[in-house]
């Protein structure tokens, strides 16, 4: 099968690192773009928020890969609600 091939594992990392580089490439001129106002500690909080948020959204995949789909559904929608509320109270703080 070609997802599981010797050349799609590689470029699947591949592509999820240049998509997680452009991201933190972009943000300070995406914050610059909106107005936003960030010291460190403001920049500090919102890449702990998007590692939670990754990392959540990685377990919860994991395990559905794993043949558990019922707690892969469980992990991944309440990581995702649990990051949306404080993502919503982060953006109101910065």
């Amino acid at each position: 099968m070609l997802l599981y091939s010797t050349i799609a594992k590689p470029l699947f990392w591949i592509l999820m690192g240049l998509i997680y580089a452009l991201m933190i490439a972009g943000a300070p001129l995406w914050a610059d773009d909106i107005g936003l106002q960030m010291n460190w500690w403001k920049w500090l909080l919102a890449a702990i928020w998007y590692c939670f948020l990754s990392i959540g959204i990685a377990a919860g995949f994991t395990l559905m890969g794993e043949k558990e789909p019922r707690a892969g559904y469980y992990i991944a929608g309440l990581s995702v609600v649990i990051m949306i509320i404080l993502g919503i109270g982060l953006w109101f703080l910065l």
